[in-house]
């Protein structure tokens, strides 16, 4: 096999229902010229024995079997493992159209070399059983970190409010740049670990492309998350919180946006802290005890950036009791008592 151009990484684990149709849809690309890496991140189904008879037919696929470890390491094992000038991830339990190879590809080859090291973000199509859910696809656009085109709020908010800079897939990396900064995912971070990644990778290039590429159809529902500490709030929630506000307030400090934005931020972080951590921090579990609570309390306030902004957002929060709390009373006992009379089904934002 000649050196593929694209290496295309998918995490495999306990996928046997999806696998089949995820690998076909990969191996009829348009774009030929690609290596597709298999990493059986110790499946407890049949889906490392799918991966290997997929191998036997197509010498374009290359497996990987190692113990679980989680998704991150499963990734970085495709890193290390990749051939191609250019990165490319997907999840096992999607869908890729035909051009999803080919329309990130000719993107890449559009840049000038005045652009610079590029990273280029294709859209996908949320679906589930019932059919494709609404989303709207933004026009093309072009941020160039230099230059100062495109540097503004509206391309801001389309990567960091509708979510098109978090997940790995749609994105076509630079295998130089990721080798050169040492860029991989955070091992043990159960969320927000691509939206890490992708942060330290644009931090890294030049200019950033959006193409209004839709060929990458993304499975709602299947993946259920659950939190890391025996369903309770824990270390990989607490650090997932952190490094999404500090990544999202330094891409638009580098933008040069940050006071235009700095109220949306604050209310993402306080729709985060208030409505999600909080609500994690007190689920119900024997296994996590008043004392270690208050303990992953501290550890989540600790962090001024993340904390400040969520303290600040609260003013935006809709007339409820979470938001007199937040402003009168906020503090560990105060929200002890009122998960502890009221659970988690109190208010909505």
């Amino acid at each position: 096999m000649t050196k593929p151009k694209i290496s295309v990484i998918v995490p495999v684990y306990n996928v046997e229902p999806y696998l089949p149709k995820c690998v076909d849809c990969i191996s009829k690309q348009s774009l030929h010229n690609f290596e597709l890496i298999l990493v059986d991140d110790g499946s407890k189904d049949g889906s490392g024995a799918l991966c290997d008879a997929y191998a036997e037919h197509d010498s374009r696929i290359c497996v990987i079997h190692q113990p679980n470890g989680g998704v991150s390491k499963a990734r970085n094992r495709g890193l290390d493992e990749a051939k191609g000038d250019f990165i490319v991830f997907a999840d096992a339990d999607d869908l890729v159209r035909p051009q999803y190879l080919s329309d990130l590809m000719q993107a890449q080859q559009a840049c000038s070399d005045e652009m610079g090291r590029t990273m280029i973000l294709s859209d996908y199509q949320p679906f589930s059983e019932t059919g494709p859910e609404k989303r709207d696809f933004p026009a093309p656009f072009v941020m160039d970190f230099r230059s100062g085109v495109g540097l503004n709020a509206e391309n801001f908010r389309e990567l960091i409010f509708r979510f098109r800079l978090f997940p790995p897939y749609c994105k076509l990396y630079r295998r130089d740049v990721i080798q050169e900064h040492q860029i991989r995912f955070r091992e043990g971070m159960r969320s927000a670990e691509d939206f890490d990644f992708n942060t330290r990778y644009l931090a890294a290039v030049d200019c950033l492309v959006y193409i209004d590429s839709v060929q990458y159809d993304y499975r709602v529902g299947y993946k259920q998350y659950v939190p890391s500490n025996h369903g309770v709030l824990g270390d990989s929630e607490i650090k997932s919180a952190h490094i999404m506000a500090h990544g999202i307030t330094d891409l638009a400090a580098r933008m040069g946006i940050l006071d235009e934005v700095q109220p949306e931020i604050e209310r993402w972080a306080a729709n985060k802290h208030y409505f999600n951590r909080l609500r994690m921090l007190f689920m119900k579990s024997d296994n996590v005890g008043y004392g270690e609570r208050k303990q992953l309390y501290r550890a989540l306030t600790a962090d001024p950036v993340y904390y400040s902004a969520a303290k600040r957002g609260a003013e935006q929060l809709g007339k409820t009791v979470t938001r007199t709390i937040a402003k009168q009373c906020d503090s560990f006992i105060c929200w002890f008592l009122f998960y502890k009379f009221h659970g988690n089904q109190t208010d909505k934002r």
